[in-house]
């Protein structure tokens, strides 16, 4: 099993945006063509935020920070908010984010507003201070993307799903996704299954829901193939804990949040059970030393039985 191999390699891409994107991609492919794996590519294009600014200060003093805003504009006050936990008018609203159960910068989640995320040993300071100003610059690029996909296009068994780009370094999200379908595509699941590796989940301008682009391109596309298709089977954050469904509607939606409410009623996530990919969710720390060889193996014992 290469798996880990595979994680390692994608890592070094990381952030996989843009142009890494792009390199991660070509990764991919020549991966399959090393196995003698067919594959087709579904182009499409997407659009990411670019930041040519941006800082916090509190009462003068710089806050180390990282932009998380679709839009440009000035940070005023101490509109302080969890990132994992955001109801929906805090998308429209400037905000200074952070993630409670992380010591470390985390890219949560991005907001129609200026943003910023700091780390929570900052946020006292920030509360503390009389004064707080900032300020993000956000221009919309374009970029040109794909979908990698393999197998059996006309009537797939099963569709398994994974996104190889990533926020920051990516390895739990989702370089082990991607890692997983290498190995099935290495182990011939492509004969009666259809593997697709998707590109632009993480950020798009797309609303009401800016991640999950990729996947609604390849909905578009191939929405025949997945309303006939027995299962689709979404790897999303595997090898960090034991491997597990997801059940809740919610965070269903997050995993894969396509436009046809069949599709995604028969969508089956497969990530890990536990929570400790909080601590370290969208920031430099989601690397591969937080994976464990034994969980990427349940894990892909897990998918392999489902298919």
């Amino acid at each position: 099993m290469k798996v880990l191999e595979y994680m390692k390699g994608l890592e070094r891409f990381a952030p996989r945006s843009s142009g890494s994107e792009e390199r991660a991609r070509a990764y991919i492919a020549e991966k399959l063509t090393r196995m003698g794996v067919n594959f087709n590519t579904q182009k499409f294009r997407n659009w990411l935020p670019e930041f040519r600014n941006f800082y916090l200060k509190a009462d003068g003093r710089n806050i180390e920070c990282m932009p998380t805003a679709f839009r440009s504009g000035s940070i005023e006050g101490k509109n302080l908010i969890s990132s994992m936990a955001v109801s929906g008018r805090y998308y429209e609203e400037q905000n200074i984010n952070f993630n409670p159960y992380s010591n470390c910068l985390s890219l949560a989640t991005f907001y129609r507003a200026p943003s910023v995320a700091i780390k929570r040993s900052d946020v006292r300071t920030v509360l503390e201070a009389e004064d707080v100003e900032g300020k993000v610059d956000v221009i919309k690029r374009r970029h040109d993307c794909a979908n990698l996909i393999v197998g059996n296009r006309k009537r797939p068994k099963n569709i398994i799903i994974a996104h190889y780009d990533s926020v920051l370094s990516g390895a739990l999200d989702n370089a082990s996704g991607t890692a997983m379908l290498l190995e099935l595509a290495a182990q011939d699941a492509g004969r009666e299954n259809m593997l697709v590796f998707s590109g632009c989940e993480e950020l798009s301008f797309d609303e009401p829901i800016y991640w999950g682009r990729g996947y609604r391109i390849f909905e578009s596309g191939f929405h025949k193939e997945m309303i006939s298709a027995k299962q689709i089977i979404v790897v999303d954050m595997v090898g960090s804990s034991a491997p597990g469904i997801v059940r809740d509607n919610r965070t269903k939606l997050a995993a894969f949040p396509v436009k046809d409410s069949k599709l995604f009623r028969k969508a089956v996530i497969v990530s890990v059970k536990g929570k400790e990919w909080m601590g370290f969710y969208h920031s430099a720390e989601d690397r591969y030393t937080n994976i464990k060889e034994r969980f990427l193996a349940e894990s892909l014992d897990f998918v392999k039985r489902l298919i």
